[in-house]
């Protein structure tokens, strides 16, 4: 009998219910939650550049030469941070094969095209550049300096997807991570979305969490709230097609996420999105 076995029959013996499995979590940097730095569609995935201006007058800048990484690419990162979180607290890098990581997102690591898509990815991934104003000074606590950052410094991928690559992370990103802005994420979640592809979702359950944070609700004007996740263009259409794009690309993912980051959601009738969670 396992220590485990050992410890569900005395629980049951004394009348107590099974004690539950601790929830596997993945980290999310922080910044990552509130900027969106993926495609949401192959279409789209051309773009190479994104600017975010906010009604505080800050602004978010994502330049990506290769084009916005593609819709598998949160997943790639969700494997690396999750399956290498404690080593990022001591170095900077992880290490893990490229058929690792397809095989935990139920991609066919044998397939012809799989590690090239890996690699085109990844190099997307790499080629990011982010700059922005938003970081406030820990000692003035304001916004006195503009920072220009990456995800990722340096990558040596092995030439075989059996190989084991090295993905080394940017210090600003690591600074953050280790003093703890952070969202822990469920896993196991994060992983049902990455395997249906479902990129927008699973940034939004990332970026939702972030801004509800203790709060029990969070509003946020419709267009204001599109223009944060990177679908600021739908903003700028005329109102009967907004509401067309708005049901058709951004309620679908929102009911993804209803129940994980939110308990429920609403469009009043001024027009703002109101989240509630409890």
């Amino acid at each position: 009998m396992t220590n485990k076995e050992v410890n569900a029959a005395i629980r049951e013996s004394l009348g107590l219910p099974p004690k539950s499995e601790p929830q596997p979590t993945v980290p999310q940097e922080g910044h990552i939650c509130d900027f969106p730095i993926w495609s949401y569609s192959k279409k789209r995935s051309t773009l190479t550049k994104l600017t975010i201006t906010y009604e505080d007058g800050s602004f978010f800048q994502l330049e990506a030469p290769k084009g916005l990484p593609g819709v598998s690419s949160p997943g790639y990162l969700d494997i690396l941070l999750y399956f290498g979180q404690r080593d990022l607290f001591r170095q900077n890098y992880i290490e893990i094969s490229a058929y690792s990581v397809m095989k935990h997102l139920q991609i066919d690591p044998e397939h012809g095209s799989s590690y090239q898509n890996f690699v085109r990815d990844m190099e997307r991934n790499f080629a990011l550049m982010m700059k922005t104003d938003r970081f406030i000074d820990p000692v003035t606590k304001q916004r006195t300096y503009v920072t220009y950052f990456r995800v990722l410094d340096t990558m040596k991928l092995a030439k075989t997807r059996k190989g084991t690559s090295r993905f080394y992370f940017n210090q600003v990103f690591l600074e953050s991570l280790r003093s703890g802005y952070l969202k822990r994420l469920d896993f196991d979640f994060c992983l049902y979305l990455d395997r249906e592809t479902q990129p927008l979702a699973r940034f939004l359950y990332a970026h939702l969490l972030k801004r509800i944070g203790q709060k029990s609700v969070y509003t946020r004007k419709l267009t204001g709230f599109l223009n944060d996740i990177g679908l600021g263009y739908v903003a700028k259409l005329e109102t009967k097609r907004l509401n067309e794009m708005v049901k058709r690309s951004l309620i679908p993912p929102l009911d993804l996420v209803k129940g994980q980051a939110v308990s429920h959601y609403e469009i009043d009738g001024d027009g703002n999105l109101v989240f509630f969670h409890t």
